[in-house]
Formats: structure tokens, sequence, C-alpha cells
């Protein structure tokens, strides 16, 4: 037991280093293959707006591509502006979304010069802090190893580590909303405070990206529904269904706010027409909305051809651990063995055997919302999307399977020193 405050302070001030360090540095080796290049096209992106000195002030979108006077896209972005090509460059706007990180990266960068370490440590410093937090909050809501086997995914997830210092995906965004949202149901008379948080927290992470925003939304208000079906009283399910409802609204009203910024600046100032193109251009080019092939490139025809079961089996299929030591081979065996535990302790009426049976549909259809509902996106990312599965559902897996093993490992101790006293 820690019986100071600087005991636990040494403690958080310990494990969010250690967060930090391997988000930073891969110390672990947790991404065993492509760490220092993860996701590299995508913040080329971002490096792109800050290198583009000449419109720093005037482009309206914050992400750009550079090309080079053949109209080809300069991969070695930074290289190629060092050595004083700029004359032969120009710049093009990415307008798949507002780009938010790319105008407070390149802010940072050519106002502040702040170095790109220094900005990619924030990245993994301020992600480090909210996931630590959602541990916290884990173990003080449920159960105390739960946190700790939520600690260990996080820090040993080859996925989260890979996209922890990224620039473009600035993964801290997809998680504060669901700390929020925890942290809400833990008091719910804390709804003044914590909603127009939650609003301001949607807001920006579609304003640097819709990607994954229907997991990030129902990651949001799941633990008000795993409390719905544990809370026993009429008024007390009435608060946690109004909250709900509240935070539902209001995740949906920060999409869309963000979808009108972006559409103002698509639209040329007209809104509707702005939406229009993103819905055309975008949208249904990455989900379950049927496209028309011959209104985009062939790139992306076998994505719309594919069925969203084809597209589930992309994602049982790992070529990474799930974390160190485990290996992804062995994703469909956690599992089955998960399901096991589940049915084993609904029929034995083991403690909390219902509230572990919605938590486990509640994570899966949160990761499953992306993989379904933007399947186009789906079925082609498969290099980026794995990373679903960390929402809380291989967390909470690897935690059922823990607790039941080392359950029955106790019993059987115990009986062996049962038999070995009755034999005395």
């Amino acid at each position: 037991m820690l019986k100071t405050k600087g005991q636990k302070i040494t403690i958080i001030i310990l494990l969010i280093l250690i967060m930090v360090i391997n988000f930073s540095k891969n110390i672990l080796n947790t991404n065993k293959t492509n760490f220092n290049t993860f996701s590299s096209g995508s913040e080329y992106l971002v490096f792109s707006k800050i290198f583009d000195k000449e419109n720093l002030d005037n482009n309206k979108y914050g992400l750009e591509t550079c090309l080079d006077k053949n109209n080809q896209r300069i991969e070695n972005i930074y290289d190629y502006i060092n050595n004083d090509n700029n004359n032969e460059i120009h710049f093009e706007s990415y307008k798949s979304q507002f780009g938010l990180q790319g105008f407070v990266f390149s802010f940072l960068y050519n106002k502040l010069r702040i170095p790109f370490f220094i900005m990619k440590f924030i990245c993994c410093l301020l992600l480090a802090i909210i996931l630590l937090t959602i541990c916290y909050l884990i173990s003080y809501k449920y159960d105390k190893i739960m946190g700790i086997v939520f600690y260990i995914t996080f820090l040993l997830s080859p996925w989260i580590v890979s996209f922890a210092r990224n620039l473009y995906w600035v993964e801290f965004t997809w998680f504060l909303p669901m700390l929020l949202g925890l942290l809400l149901s833990t008091n719910y008379k804390k709804k003044k405070i914590i909603i127009p948080s939650i609003y301001v927290s949607i807001l920006i992470k579609c304003l640097c990206g819709y990607e994954y925003i229907s997991t990030i939304m129902l990651s949001t208000i799941l633990f008000f529904i795993v409390d719905l079906f544990e809370v026993k009283g009429k008024e007390k399910r009435k608060e946690i269904i109004k909250t709900m409802i509240l935070v539902g609204i209001t995740c949906l009203i920060a999409f869309f706010t963000a979808l009108c910024i972006h559409g103002y600046l698509r639209g040329n100032g007209n809104v509707f027409q702005g939406i229009k193109d993103i819905y055309k251009q975008d949208i249904i080019r990455r989900t379950l909305i049927h496209a028309e092939k011959d209104d985009f490139d062939q790139v992306y025809w076998e994505s719309f051809d594919a069925s969203v079961i084809k597209t589930l089996r992309k994602y049982t299929i790992w070529n990474t651990d799930i974390i160190q030591c485990i290996s992804g081979n062995n994703f469909m065996l956690v599992i089955g063995l998960t399901i096991f535990i589940l049915m084993f302790n609904f029929i034995n009426k083991i403690k909390h055997y219902y509230r572990d049976i919605i938590m486990f549909i509640l994570f899966l259809s949160t990761t499953l919302s992306w993989l379904i509902l933007a399947k186009s996106h789906s079925y082609i990312h498969t290099h980026l999307n794995f990373v679903l599965w960390y929402f809380g559902f291989i967390q909470f897996c690897l935690y059922k399977i823990l607790i039941f093993f080392s359950k029955t490992i106790c019993y059987i101790g115990q009986d062996k020193q049962e038999l070995m006293n009755k034999n005395k």
C-alpha cells in the first residue's frame, strides 16, 4: 500500500515516463518492423504544410502535398527543402479534412521554432497522461487488475506505440473523449463541466480527421451503457439514460460542427455545397454506401465490391503481436477463450457475469462499428486499422483470461493443500 502522497506521485510519474519513453523510442521493441517509418505517408501531409512558408498564413487547409515541377509528389520533402530547391516545387491542399493538426504544428515550428522531436514528445506525453488516467479510472470503477491489464496492453501494443508520436494521427485525440466519458460515469453530477469538454474533444478530433470517429464516439458512451445494466433504482437509471442521450447528441453536434467548418472551406463559403462534395468524393468512397465505380479511381474498386464478412476476416489475421510476447496468431484463441470464460461464469453465476457479458459485447461493437460502417476504408487500410481492437476489446479479453486462469491455479493449489493435510 502506498501511504504517502509523495509515493503515489512518484509512481504516477514513473508510469507516465515508461509510456512516454516507449512511445517515443520503442525501447521495449514493441514495434518490431517499421517503427521509424510507420504511416510516414500520412505524416508527410503535416510536413508539407510546415514547409509551405510562402502560403503559411494564406492556405485555408491544414494539410498539403508537396509536388515537383512535373507535378509528382516529393517524398523526402525535408531533404528537398533543405537543399534549396524551393523554386522547383509547389503545394497542393489536401481537402479530405480540415487539417487542424497541420495548422498547430506549422505554428509551433514556424512561429515558436519548436523542433519536430519536441512536438512528437508532446504527442507521446499527452497520450501517456490520457491513457494512464483511463487505467486509473478503470481501476477505481471496476477492478485494479483490470486497470493494470489496460496499462500493460496500451504499453506493449505494437499498434498503440506505432501511432503515438505521429503528427498526422495525433493519437491522444482518439482517447480523450473516452477518458471524459469514463470520468463522467464515475460522477453523473459533473455533466455541466464534462459534457462541454466532450464537445470540444470530439470537435478537435474531427477537425484533425474523421478516421475512427464511430469507434471514438461509442467509446465515449460505452461506460454509461454498462452502468445502465448494473444499477438498481428507477431514478439512477433515468439519470444515466439522460446523460447518455445528452452525450450522444453532443458528440453528433460536435461532428456536424466540424463537418460544417470543413464544408465551408470545401464549398468556398457555401456550406451545403461543400458537404455535398465531401459526401460524393470522400464519404461514399470510404463507407458502406453504394459507390459508382466509374466515379472513382480503379484502386478503390475492389473495396467497393468486398463484402462486410470478407473485410472483417482481414482483421482476424495479424502480422504483428497482439501485445509483446503474445503472437497475433493467437487472436482467435483469445476471443474463443474469453467467450468460453463468459459462458462458464454465466452458467456458474460468477460475480459480475452479467456485466462482463455486456462489456464484451460493447467493446466488440465499438471496434466493429468503424470496420463495418467504413467498410471500404477498412478493406484497404489493414496496415492501420488493427489499432481499433485496442479501444478496450483486447484489454478486456486479456483481463478475463488472466483472472480465470489465476483463480483456477489458486483453486488447484488449495485442493492440493487440503489433500496433503488429509494425508498427514
